[in-house]
């Protein structure tokens, strides 16, 4: 029993973070923080997109909760405090490094460095007792869903797959990552509309480990999830996620959220479409974890 809670202690701690507010290497030329438009024209223009890449931070609609998120590299349940118009109050944020041959995590730093300064943030970090979920294998003789089939595909690994959506975000924002009608994005994970259940939304991945449908889980559970599967390789999977989930992960997400109309039909659970079509289910544990805390912060002078 010990040995097995220390193990969980090594995985929640090895994914938390570590806090740094200054970055090594030069920084940003030119930065630009503006409050967004109020009255965006469509929906996508309205949709949070945060793309650090090619020397550059570009950010639109997006809170501070959500750059704070990215600049840490977290999900929402390891944030806690702030001022109450961190998750309001959007911002469109355009910088420019003075090095174009920056990683994404040396931008990302260097946003940590913007937000400091910017919206005077300060941060601290937390050792806390959390829950979370351990992803398994749902059937006791290791039968997988009906909609969690072996892959194929040869796709890069994950730091790859993000460092091209970023550039692909970078160069021709939200719309670069809408597949053309009829046809599917290889290595890909993200939420498309359902072709199995019309009305509804699924989360379809192509090439994906149980790490990355982790990662997913993660956002879409509101907990850390962590890979306990064994299951190793690459796998295509398509789970439909309920309305009331794709709800709470837009309002953590700062994106904005209208009620649901009466009479909709409403999907199964998470929990319960997981099991069903993955034959994977989500182990509630506890264990200890890092957690950011925002101090303060301040609405920042708008260029």
């Amino acid at each position: 029993m010990a040995r097995r809670r220390a193990q969980t202690t090594v995985v929640i701690v090895a994914l938390s973070l570590t806090v740094s507010v200054s970055a090594q290497f030069g920084g940003f030329e030119i930065a630009s923080v503006k409050p967004s438009n109020p009255n965006p024209a469509g929906p996508l223009a309205a949709a949070p997109m945060v793309a650090p890449a090619l020397g550059r931070l570009t950010a639109m609609n997006v809170t501070l909760r959500r750059l704070v998120y990215e600049a840490y590299r977290l999900v929402p349940f390891q944030v806690v405090g702030g001022p109450a118009w961190q998750n309001v109050n959007k911002f469109d944020i355009n910088a420019k490094t003075i090095d174009g041959s920056v990683t994404t995590d040396q931008i990302l730093d260097l946003l940590k460095t913007l937000l400091a300064d910017r919206f005077k943030l300060k941060v601290h970090t937390e050792t806390r007792e959390i829950p979370f979920y351990a992803l398994v294998v749902a059937r006791n003789d290791g039968t997988i869903g009906p909609k969690l089939k072996s892959s194929a595909a040869a796709c890069p690994d994950l730091e790859v797959q993000q460092r091209q959506r970023n550039e692909a975000l970078a160069k021709g924002g939200l719309t670069a990552l809408q597949p053309k009608p009829g046809e599917t994005n290889l290595c890909s994970i993200e939420l498309v509309p359902s072709t199995s259940t019309p009305g509804t939304i699924a989360l379809r991945a192509r090439g994906q480990t149980m790490s990355m449908l982790s990662s997913s889980l993660t956002q879409l559970a509101g907990r850390l999830v962590v890979d306990k599967t064994g299951l190793t390789g690459r796998y295509d999977l398509d789970l439909i996620v309920d309305l009331q989930t794709l709800m709470r992960l837009s309002a953590d997400l700062g994106g904005n959220v209208s009620p649901l109309p009466p009479g909709l039909s409403e999907a199964p659970a998470l929990m319960t479409q997981l099991q069903e079509d993955l034959g994977l289910k989500l182990d509630s544990q506890r264990g200890p974890g890092e957690v950011l805390v925002i101090d303060s912060a301040e609405l920042p002078m708008p260029d």
